[in-house]
């Protein structure tokens, strides 16, 4: 169950980055709230994955406070999606 949930926050703040990327509009909060939680689950799991999150949630940060829109974007959806495809795959056989 804990691993859906923060994938779902995952996805939340996927969501957020793709929006600073392509400059929609959108409430603020998002993005912060979405970099805050990145950057507390690097703090908090202390793993490899979760420091990547950690510096994703950094660069979301400078991405939302300066504009920035990079490359960069397209490596952290492959992040995204590989690490959605295990918890997806994790899940179901875990549960079945």
């Amino acid at each position: 169950m804990i691993p859906i949930l923060l994938m779902i926050l995952d996805l939340l703040a996927l969501t957020s980055l793709t929006l600073v990327q392509f400059k929609i509009s959108f409430v603020p909060q998002l993005a912060i709230l979405s970099s805050i939680y990145l950057i507390a689950k690097g703090f908090m799991f202390k793993d490899f994955m979760s420091i990547i999150d950690s510096m994703i949630g950094v660069y979301l940060i400078l991405a939302f406070a300066f504009g920035i829109s990079s490359f960069l974007y397209w490596i952290i959806l492959i992040w995204f999606m590989y690490k959605l495809f295990f918890v997806v795959l994790f899940n179901l056989f875990n549960f079945s």
